[in-house]
């Protein structure tokens, strides 16, 4: 299993995080010539993690070669965890594929450890109405948090999600925000 003790590069413990905060069970690790190759589940839903490891630049062949396994397998998507670049073509066509590119740049340490980094959730539906219906507002009114920004794609936010952000505070005690994700 993918934990911070145990992983030993920064594509591992980047890994290491989404599976935490995503709360995949790791069925299976795979060490194949230059990869390691996670099979997540979560529910219903089933994952193929590609861990990449001094690969350079990642192109739309090992794209389409993911989406292939993808497909034979009866995955859901597939997530590829590199410190190379991705190019153009590959970040254009990997959503409509079902693949999710993590960069490079997302941190390899516990942001949500950070001391002001407040607790961060994505809401279901059901909560995301109930929260509107309180506040008499569209989910687009409030605040908002990039996809791109580390929090979402360590949680797997995307556009259009609400997160709840739950604040600890000396003077104001426990208290809730709310962000949608653009």
């Amino acid at each position: 299993m993918a934990t911070m003790e145990k992983a030993h590069t920064l594509e591992e413990k980047r890994a290491a995080l989404i599976i935490k905060y995503r709360n995949f069970n790791v069925d299976s690790v795979e060490k194949e010539e230059d990869r390691l190759v996670y099979r997540l589940s979560r529910g219903d839903e089933r994952y193929l993690m590609h861990i990449l490891m001094d690969k350079k630049t990642i192109g739309i062949a090992f794209i389409r070669e993911l989406r292939d396994q993808v497909e034979a397998g009866e995955v859901t998507g597939g997530i590829i965890v590199a410190d190379g670049k991705y190019t153009y073509s590959a970040r254009s066509n990997a959503p409509e594929m079902s693949i999710e590119l993590v960069p490079k740049s997302l941190p390899a340490f516990d942001v949500f450890e950070h001391a002001y980094v407040p607790l961060h959730e994505v809401l279901t539906e059901e909560e995301r109405q109930g929260v509107s219906e309180k506040f008499h507002a569209e989910s687009y009114q409030f605040p908002w948090i990039r996809s791109t920004d580390p929090i979402s794609i360590i949680l797997g936010a995307s556009p259009g999600d609400v997160l709840r952000v739950t604040h600890k505070s000396e003077t104001a005690g426990k208290y809730l925000s709310y962000r949608y994700v653009v």
